[in-house]
């Protein structure tokens, strides 16, 4: 009791001296003049972290919280907090400018800036080999995504291949824009791994958006977004995440750019807003709902603007009509599913008013008590803060799912976004919108405040990877503040240039602790993967023979691996399925192959 008890009471006390020097209290006034730090705002920030830190111990003694889950946010706290303090001191007693100084004889030999440029593309290359020559790792590509693309383009025919009962309506219901890129990869450069590409061209889209329409230097664009686990992993994978979530991305920052511009309503920022919304709700049913949000603020701005001149009624019009023939294509996917299953979300069960909408599968439902228990928001705070997400079972701290272990455990799907990078973005926020209260940080605010009170409300939100846009935006939205900040005040510290060196340290801590995993390339192809008995079983390989029409049971998700495309000049149909008591009809009339 005791320890908590002190750590709580200093704690207390630092905060009350720096919440003193914030009204301009006597001692806490005398006591930073002591130091020469009166005024600093890194020296007080850095202070009221520490002292937050040995405050919530108490909230872990007093079993309000798990003192394992404190540990972490703790911890973060303690160390964000002593390097601000830190870089105050420094700053204080110009140490930093004396720096400067002595190292400026050497400035026109390199440049920071360009250092960061070089970087951010030697790394960006390094994943363009991944996606080009890497195959993938990872069930959801083999099980959904290279199947489709494979079927849409028919690169591999039903006949050759048949998805499993659910898998097969799946495809019949789910949005199929990204699978449908995918498979137009695989097309062009004959290559399997080439599906790949569609994640990474997605990155450099958001890159070119951030760099022409925002203004934001390339490095700084590049190396803030890599330094969220999720873009960087998902980046050379054939996962469908981050296409979706980048195209709801620029839909959120160009609709940003419409409410801070009042001349901003043209032909090009409507067709970006179109095209993204498109891309979004045609690549994820869990985007939708953000699309559909979103579109509303855009068609409000709109009204708002036309109907500042009576004048432009007419011109309304016709935009509110043009804007809903937009929406069919835009909603394409749920409305043709309304039409032929009657149901906008088939194959999932949709209840309306108690009445089921046609299904074939319910939602997901392997939740963990203990994650079941805990409200939508405190589940979501958990995950973007990582508080006790990461297990050793995992080849590294994160995976493209965060799995590796049972769906129903725990730590399954937590985490993702880098907790100490949250925090960092978190602080640099409420920095930037303080410093320049302008229409900009007033918007960015509300943009914040709204995707963070309706993002947690969305199904499995505290799986990072469905809707990785909120990091995406936050991040997206500093790198904007910063530069707006820059253009003006005087200000020297917060730039784009020392906000990207942090953002380089955790880019270079995970790269680290991935062991180079997702950023340098093992050109382990396609062919040499479906060799590896881990993954496609060969003593089943060998009892396929020419012609043969089999059930491959229980190999999922990688039972597509044994389709005979790959193993010419063998032609023989194989049938997936999951479990054979389910489903013993499916597989009549084929040879039953399983463990």
């Amino acid at each position: 009791m005791l320890t908590p008890l002190i750590g709580f009471i200093i704690g207390f006390i630092l905060l009350e001296l720096c919440f003193g020097m914030y009204v301009n209290r006597i001692v806490s006034s005398f006591f930073f003049n002591i130091y020469q730090v009166k005024d600093n705002f890194f020296y007080i920030l850095g202070l009221t972290l520490i002292s937050i830190s040995l405050m919530i111990g108490m909230a872990g003694y007093l079993s309000y919280v798990t003192a394992y889950q404190l540990k972490t946010v703790r911890i973060l706290l303690g160390v964000i907090g002593f390097l601000f303090l830190t870089f105050g001191f420094l700053q204080s007693f110009n140490i930093i400018k004396n720096l400067k100084k002595y190292f400026n004889p050497f400035s026109y030999l390199i440049s920071t800036k360009l250092i960061l440029s070089v970087l951010a593309i030697t790394i960006l290359f390094s994943i363009f080999l991944i996606s080009f020559f890497d195959s993938n790792y990872g069930g959801d590509a083999f099980m959904y995504h290279l199947p489709f693309a494979a079927r849409i383009w028919n690169i591999i025919t039903p006949e050759e291949y048949s998805f499993e009962y659910y898998t097969e309506h799946r495809f019949l219901g789910f949005p199929l824009f990204a699978n449908w890129l995918q498979g137009l990869f695989w097309k062009l450069f004959q290559k399997p791994e080439a599906t790949n590409l569609v994640s990474y061209l997605s990155l450099l889209t958001i890159i070119s958006y951030l760099k022409l329409y925002l203004k934001i230097p390339f490095y700084m664009a590049s190396l803030s977004l890599l330094a969220i686990p999720m873009v960087h992993m998902h980046a050379a994978r054939s996962y469908i995440d981050l296409p979706g979530n980048i195209a709801v991305s620029i839909l959120i920052l160009t609709t940003y750019c419409l409410y801070i511009n009042k001349n901003s309503l043209k032909s090009k920022n409507l067709l970006i807003i179109f095209i993204s919304a498109t891309i979004a709700a045609n690549t994820k049913f869990q985007l939708i709902p953000v699309v559909f949000i979103v579109l509303c603020f855009v068609l409000f701005k709109i009204k708002v603007i036309f109907l500042e001149n009576k004048k432009n009624f007419p011109k309304l019009f016709r935009s509110v009509t043009l804007c809903l023939l937009a929406s069919l294509i835009v909603f394409f996917t749920p409305i043709k599913n309304t039409v032929i299953y009657s149901n906008p979300f088939y194959p999932v069960e949709i209840k309306v008013a108690e009445f089921v909408l046609n299904n074939k599968e319910t939602p997901p439902d392997f939740m963990h008590e203990n994650i079941r228990k805990l409200s939508p928001y405190l589940r979501w705070g958990r995950s973007i803060l990582e508080i006790d997400v990461f297990d050793d079972r995992r080849p590294w701290p994160w995976t493209l799912g965060m799995d590796f272990i049972s769906w129903d455990e725990e730590k399954f799907g937590l985490g993702g976004y880098f907790g100490s990078y949250v925090i960092f973005n978190f602080l640099l926020f409420i920095y930037l919108c303080w410093k320049n209260y302008s229409l900009e940080a007033k918007v960015a605010s509300s943009v914040m405040a709204l995707m963070t009170v309706i993002t947690p409300l969305f199904p499995q939100s505290y799986e990072l990877r469905y809707y990785m846009y909120w990091m995406i935006v936050f991040v997206s939205l500093n790198s904007f503040l910063t530069c707006q900040l820059v253009q003006k005040s005087s200000q020297k510290v917060i730039n784009p240039k020392n906000i990207t060196l942090i953002a380089t340290f955790f880019v270079m801590t995970f790269i680290i602790k991935t062991k180079f995993f997702f950023t340098i390339p093992e050109f382990a192809s396609f062919n040499k993967q479906i060799m590896r008995e881990d993954i496609v079983d060969q003593n089943i390989l060998r009892s396929i023979n020419n012609g043969d029409n089999v059930c491959i049971v229980n190999k999922a998700p990688h039972t597509f691996l044994y389709s005979s495309h790959f193993y010419s000049p063998n032609k023989y149909s194989v049938k997936a399925e999951f479990n054979i008591d389910l489903n013993e009809e499916e597989c009549k009339g084929r040879k039953i192959l399983k463990n």
